[in-house]
């Protein structure tokens, strides 16, 4: 924010009405500047701050301070944070004029026009130059929309025009951006005539599609690719070769002689304004052939290509032109447990996609051969299991004893004490920061001049700002007494939350997050053997059941609670280990005599080796003095075809420092 007093001299264009200002003595104006993109010189900010300056100067005599938001976006994107701090400084009714260029410089579409309404709702006039749009006038509404229009308008011939050029520029050889691996681009090459297939990249590429026409996966391409020391190319991040930067690069049709353009396309979401990239239709795609830059024979890349496509297609998400249920849909909108599962080994996250199995989830650390912890999550089942335990330790919830409830209270009595203390600071603050920039104001308007008041006055205003700030938090806070919920109340909110969702939805997934911020889990294994299964360990916040934000503060602490459930279902001798051996320690009534082994199997409905195999579980747990039939495993067990990660040559255990913990 900067404070300054007209010029003098020169003729004076007044407004009809003129500006005012709400205090009658300095007028307040937010001034929006912005420039789309990296390309464009970011003095056009300084340019378009210069130009308010020369008009307001040109159309009002009184002293203003002038508060400038400058950003670098398109303007179709409404989640600018630039965008949502003007909001919210017009919304605050401190500001008497909001000046832009265009309305384009604010925002774009319809949502300008709403704009230009909130100015007019806070009682602060909207002037843009260029669009001829005054709040202050009648009729305004007209030109802002017209002004949304034209801006639309020639937003889209923009991009119809620059779509064009590009697509007869591809067509006759240019558009050249990046090249891939094997292909040297010279400096200031823009046609694809001046590219150049690198000589040493021919034996490599051909031994390449012949390692894939042999059946090896994309993976082991990549390491013999790392073993002979092929650099990725001068265009990837990445120095190492992987499966799937492999597969991207087998799939470039430049190899075969082919560059093409247009395979995506960006689309606009209408809520946020963002553009994401998304399949362009068939029509829209655009080939050029390029024989000298074939490394292999188009008739073989084709035949490589649809042998790879028969072999992939059992691990796609979608067979047989199905829609994708997850197209359009954000990656971290994913469904429960996915984004919360943690591996209890190296401490990576868990992804969907294990094994190839679209509902179980793996450690990424084991895709990337940095942990040995190869055991899958059966989404569903995890969700259902957890979702269970969290649902049974609400209903379990006990009332809170009087001594807790006191303890509430004073704390309760307390926080609005020290709320208002702080509240009475802040306003002594603001007043005596407001005598101080008055001050300074006079001292300019005197006629003197002076650097360093103009850095004290930014310096005071900055600081107004930021304790107008805090004092509109604390006034927006609720002051009134503190409702602990009952352990009913509590379980009322929980069968609210959960009513009508399903395990697979996303409001699911974001109910079930906030109550369990993260899970770990950690691999188990029978005692006498069998497969490595997993059990979860995490923390249940029930507080974030209450809508209320202190309640929550308060009742974090005594509302957790460390749970740990299997995320499999134990196999039958584990299973039946307790009825079994409860059952031999029973008095059968129709023998009266204790249940022998066969009697026990019969009446559970198993085999009598089944039941066998029980009773030999829990000896050996009686033998090695055990309570829990699984016990942990800390090392991959050499007894398992399963788990084979840490054999591969690309195996390097690295265990992030937060490896296991909650």
């Amino acid at each position: 924010m900067s404070n300054h007093k007209p010029r003098s001299n020169g003729p004076r264009a007044y407004l009809d009405p003129p500006l005012t200002a709400l205090n009658g003595r300095v007028l307040k104006i937010l001034a929006v500047c912005r420039i789309s993109t990296v390309h464009q010189d970011e003095r056009s900010l300084a340019d378009q701050e210069a130009s308010y300056r020369d008009w307001i100067e040109r159309h009002t005599d009184l002293p203003y301070e002038m508060v400038v938001i400058s950003s670098q976006g398109s303007g179709e994107c409404i989640d600018r944070k630039e965008y949502l701090r003007t909001i919210e400084l017009v919304e605050s009714g401190e500001f008497d004029l909001v000046v832009t260029e265009d309305l384009g410089r604010i925002c774009r579409r319809v949502h300008a026009h709403i704009f230009c309404e909130t100015c007019e709702d806070a009682g602060t006039r909207l002037i843009s130059l260029n669009d001829h749009v005054d709040t202050a006038k009648d009729g305004w509404q007209m030109n802002s929309l017209f002004a949304a229009m034209h801006h639309e308008t020639h937003n889209r011939d923009a991009s119809n025009r620059i779509c064009r050029s590009q697509r007869n520029r591809f067509l006759g050889g240019g558009v050249v951006q990046t090249v891939i691996a094997g292909y040297i681009k010279p400096e200031g090459a823009k046609t694809d005539s001046e590219l150049q297939k690198d000589p040493a990249a021919e034996p490599i590429y051909d031994q390449w599609f012949q390692m894939l026409e042999n059946g090896a996966s994309f993976a082991e391409v990549a390491d013999w690719l790392n073993e002979i020391g092929f650099e990725t190319g001068p265009y990837v991040r990445a120095k190492q070769w992987s499966g799937t930067l492999v597969g991207q690069v087998t799939r470039n049709p430049i190899l075969k002689g082919v560059r093409v353009r247009n395979r995506k396309i960006s689309r606009r979401n209408n809520k946020t304004g963002r553009r994401r990239s998304v399949k362009a239709p068939p029509e829209a795609l655009l080939e050029r052939h390029c024989p000298h830059l074939a490394f292999i024979e188009p008739d073989r890349y084709d035949s490589v290509i649809l042998m790879l496509e028969k072999r992939n297609t059992r691990y796609r998400r979608v067979q047989n032109g199905e829609k994708d249920p997850r197209a359009a849909i954000p990656k971290k909108r994913t469904r429960f447990p996915g984004q919360a599962i943690y591996c209890g080994i190296c401490g990576r996250i868990y992804v969907f996609g294990g094994h190839g199995r679209k509902d179980h989830l793996m450690c990424s650390g084991a895709r990337e051969h940095k942990c040995w912890n190869g055991v899958t999550v059966d989404g569903p089942l995890a969700a259902q299991k957890i979702s269970e335990a969290v649902i049974g330790e609400i209903q379990a919830l006990d009332g809170f004893d009087q001594a807790f409830m006191e303890m509430v209270e004073r704390q309760a009595r307390q926080t609005d004490e020290q709320h208002e203390k702080t509240r009475r600071d802040l306003l002594a603050k603001l007043a005596r920061n407001q005598r101080q920039l008055e001050n300074a104001t006079n001292f300019i308007l005197s006629g003197k001049n002076s650097p360093t008041i103009h850095k004290k006055i930014e310096e005071l205003e900055n600081e107004q700002s930021q304790l107008s700030y805090e004092l509109r938090q604390l006034d927006n806070r609720p002051t009134d007494q503190l409702a602990i919920p009952s352990a009913e109340e509590l379980r009322r909110l929980a069968r609210d939350a959960f009513a009508a969702l399903t395990l697979d939805s996303f409001e699911f997934a974001r109910l079930m997050r906030s109550l369990i911020p993260k899970i770990i889990v950690f691999p188990f294994r029978l005692c006498d053997g069998g497969r490595v299964v997993l059990r979860a360990k995490f923390r249940l916040q029930l507080a974030g059941l209450h809508p209320d934000p202190r309640v929550r503060e308060v009742l974090d602490q005594q509302l957790q609670r460390i749970l740990t459930i299997n995320l499999f279902e134990p196999c039958q001798r584990a299973a039946v280990r307790e009825a079994i051996v409860d059952l031999r320690k029973t008095i059968d009534p129709k023998t009266g005599k204790i249940f022998t082994l066969a009697a026990a199997a019969a009446k559970i409905g198993i085999t009598a080796t089944a039941a066998q195999r029980a009773v030999a579980l829990q000896r050996l747990m009686d033998e090695l003095g055990l309570t829990d039939t699984y016990i942990p495993v800390h090392e991959p067990p050499e007894d398992l075809k399963r788990l084979r990660r840490h054999k591969h040559a690309r195996y390097s255990f690295e265990p992030l420092e937060d490896a296991g913990q909650l």
